[in-house]
């Protein structure tokens, strides 16, 4: 049974228990739950041409499950190359129009690259289908603040946090714990997100300007409180607040990209 059939339905909280066997793979990326959720938010959103060569692609599977197979396939050789491309660092202060691609490439450059396979129509199913495997995740990815990271801290993998009394890391609690604050089930907070999703007429689709938008709310990310102790309630209600949002609009942008290069 894939893991989006066994997880459909239960608590988010009975969720985030998993990540400690994904832990591994999910160090550098948005949590299980986060890509399930957005996703599953997306795929009403979905034109019909759209959702159809989806389901061809990838032999029917939901866009939720789609969005986990990026972090899966990171211990597998053949795709070690695809470890950057899960983030971009900037430093403090640096205007995000001076950013430079690094040669190895990062989250912006995944996006560009993988939408443009996606939409070739002279590729094969098979180099289409990993297209948009890739794509759905990297689009996600972008939206977790921390993945607009700092290379000094490995977008917040080396800060030591408690959360619920557990040891966690920064990145850890913004991919999964401040999900989990939110004490919804995983359909809850799908449908949460669907209801207050009414797309605008043209949602955003520069992913340079999501970015923008993840590197604008660092300061607030870091002001969790001292190291190695669990943030206040203000802080745990702000981080849950702003990833609901986060999901929401990685939702829109989501079915919107993928509706502007299938449809």
């Amino acid at each position: 049974m894939s893991a989006p059939a066994q997880l459909r339905g239960r608590g988010v909280r009975r969720v985030v228990a998993l990540l400690f066997v994904l832990a591994p793979l999910a160090a550098q990326a948005y949590g299980p739950v986060g890509h399930l959720i957005a996703g599953r938010a997306a795929e009403p959103m979905l034109c019909q041409r759209a959702a159809g060569e989806i389901a061809r692609l990838t032999g029917g599977e939901d866009l939720g499950e789609i969005g986990l197979w990026a972090d899966r396939i990171r211990s597998d050789e053949a795709y070690a190359d695809s470890a950057p491309w899960h983030y971009m660092n900037i430093a403090d202060g640096e205007p995000l129009a001076a950013y430079e691609h690094p040669p190895e490439g990062d989250v912006l450059f995944a996006i560009e690259r993988f939408s443009a396979r996606l939409g070739d129509g002279r590729l094969g199913d098979a180099e289409r289908a990993e297209a948009l495997r890739f794509l759905v995740h990297f689009v996600v990815d972008l939206h977790q603040p921390l993945h607009v990271g700092l290379a000094e801290d490995r977008g917040g993998n080396t800060i030591e946090l408690r959360f619920r009394g557990e040891p966690t890391n920064l990145h850890r609690f913004w991919d999964t714990d401040a999900i989990a604050w939110a004490d919804l089930s995983l359909d809850a907070y799908v449908a949460a997100l669907s209801t207050a999703a009414r797309p605008a007429p043209s949602p955003e689709l520069d992913p340079l300007v999501w970015a923008g938008e993840s590197l604008e709310l660092r300061a607030r990310v870091y002001d969790f409180g001292p190291e190695r102790r669990e943030p206040p309630r203000a802080y745990l209600d702000f981080a849950a607040e702003t990833t609901r949002e986060r999901l929401r609009l990685a939702s829109l942008r989501l079915a919107a990209t993928l509706n502007a290069i299938l449809c």
